[in-house]
Parts: structure tokens; C-alpha cells; sequence
């Protein structure tokens, strides 16, 4: 899968760092190189559904401040 098979679907801005990340090409890299990009694509998970999870948080406090 190329970046270009769904890079419309995202709604990124182009200047994103996600569309470099995914319209990199993979085949250049070793086992070894693309155990280690999982690796810290997991911890970039995590820590996004954290930073969401602040976001959702802050936004409810906000809301109940108001009401």
C-alpha cells in the first residue's frame, strides 16, 4: 500500500509529519530497523491517545465550568 492509496482519506495537512511517515518507503529498511519503527510507533500511540485523552478532559472541565 502506497501513501497515494489513501491519502485523501486522511485530512492531513501536507505539511504533517504523518504524511512523511507513511508514504516512506519501507522495502529500504532491515528486520531489524522496522522492529525498532514499531516499537516506537507503539509508544507514539500511546502517548496520542494520552495527549487525546488530556484533551477530552480539559474540554469536559471546561464545559462543566460554563454550565
Amino acid at each position: 500500500m502506497t501513501f497515494s492509496d489513501f491519502d485523501d482519506d486522511l485530512g492531513l495537512p501536507k505539511n504533517s509529519p504523518a504524511v512523511s511517515l507513511v508514504a516512506e518507503d519501507l522495502t529500504e529498511h532491515s528486520v531489524e530497523v522496522l522492529k525498532k519503527r514499531l516499537e516506537i510507533l507503539r509508544m507514539e500511540i500511546k502517548r496520542t491517545d494520552q495527549a487525546i485523552a488530556d484533551k477530552g478532559d480539559a474540554k469536559s472541565s471546561a464545559e462543566s465550568f460554563f454550565k
